[in-house]
């Protein structure tokens, strides 16, 4: 009986660890450390270019090809050079140590003294005059065709001996000049030439001039701006033909490096500040988008600095504002890292008052005719501080 109970109680026994041992929740297994969570990488904040710098950089004095020849075969080619661009063999940029003029009456007439371009050179003249010993006297005219027009009355009754002539207008300066020699006066033109081959003349490849600016100017984009989208925006004169190589050929240097590039609207700036300022101001308005301006010379692109200050937009940030000049003021903003102005082809005073007074020597003496001409290269600017120190020292020295 005994052994009987003791068998029972060890059944009872196991059958209660049993049942313990299956109602408890099965112990958990130790978690797995998890790995320790890596921290964010420190983002960098994008370095700010310096605009001077990538400008200088990037800029080169080679002409640029098209990386994509269907984006420029719609562009005009060159329209303004009447006779061609051939040009006489000789040096054109030394003065000579004597010359035909000394002790003469010399009239010299520009287009208007509001524009810097004009103003050297009326200085380099006095400078020639002062050398070579002759009476000078500068008639401007104003950028006005009525002006000019009295000009022509005033240096005939004046008569001098020598005219170094600058049109206002091409077809217009034809009538001009032919009247200029019925009064027995020697007269050449330069800068702008007339449509007619009429008397010798000195004058700009003003296409090739504005295509290297616009070369630059897109590998400045480039190095800048990368793919960003470009609007392209024009402050224009279109009276001139000349102008419109200028328009053109800088619409072919850009679209050569940035071909994905698209030309929108051109305004009328009338070639000085006070007229480039207003219509710069409409094309900056009217087109919110436009981060590219070519300023047909240094006024009109001046006159659009003036426009982006007013909407806000003046910055290194806003794009690139271009022209074709060189002058000192134009000089001062293309240095200046804040500005959006980049991109300069010099349209260079000195060598346009050098050449006029050379071929002026020669006609005196008859030893040029109305076929003979000389036609002048720009060169770009090096925006570096020695490249604008060298080019204003030389074309627009301090007197």
């Amino acid at each position: 009986m005994k052994s009987k109970f003791l068998f029972l109680f060890s059944l009872i026994v196991v059958f209660s660890m049993v049942v313990t041992a299956c109602g408890a929740p099965a112990a958990e297994a130790p978690a797995a450390e998890a790995p320790a969570a890596e921290a964010p990488a420190a983002t960098e904040a994008p370095v700010k270019k310096n605009a001077s710098e990538v400008a200088a950089s990037s800029f080169s004095p080679e002409m640029c090809e098209p990386v994509d020849p269907a984006a420029v075969k719609d562009i005009p080619a060159a329209v303004s050079g009447f006779s061609g661009y051939e040009s006489m063999e000789g040096d054109w940029l030394t003065l000579p140590e004597t010359s035909p003029l000394t002790g003469k009456k010399v009239a010299l007439t520009v287009m208007g003294l509001g524009q810097p371009f004009f103003t050297a050179i009326k200085g380099h003249w006095e400078d020639f005059a002062k050398k070579y010993n002759f009476e000078l006297r500068v008639f401007d005219g104003g950028f006005d065709a009525g002006t000019v027009q009295a000009n022509v009355e005033d240096i005939i009754s004046w008569k001098p001996d020598a005219v170094a002539f600058a049109p206002l207008d091409s077809d217009a300066s034809v009538a001009q000049v032919k009247k200029i020699q019925e009064a027995g006066i020697v007269v050449i033109t330069y800068n702008v030439q007339p449509r007619e081959q009429i008397a010798p003349r000195v004058f700009a490849d003003d296409f090739t001039g504005s295509r290297l600016a616009g070369c630059n100017a897109g590998r400045y984009y480039k190095a800048m701006f990368g793919d960003k989208p470009a609007l392209v925006g024009v402050v224009d004169l279109p009276q001139l033909p000349q102008v419109q190589d200028r328009k053109n050929g800088f619409y072919y240097g850009f679209l050569s490096v940035v071909p994905t590039a698209k030309i929108g609207q051109t305004v009328d700036g009338g070639g000085v500040i006070d007229k480039a300022n207003p219509a710069a101001t409409d094309l900056i308005q009217a087109n919110p988008d436009m981060n590219v301006i070519f300023g047909i010379n240094d006024d009109s692109s001046l006159g659009t600095v003036r426009a982006l200050k007013a909407a806000g937009k003046y910055n290194a940030e806003w794009g690139v504002l271009l022209a074709v000049d060189g002058s000192a003021p134009a000089m001062a903003e293309l240095g200046n890292p804040d500005s959006p102005y980049k991109a300069e082809s010099g349209y260079p005073p000195y060598d346009f008052s050098v050449a006029p007074f050379i071929m002026l020597g020669l006609a005196y003496e008859g030893k040029v005719d109305k076929n003979s001409q000389v036609a002048l290269s720009y060169p770009p600017i090096n925006p570096s501080e020695d490249g604008i120190s060298t080019w204003v020292n030389l074309q627009y020295p301090t007197r």
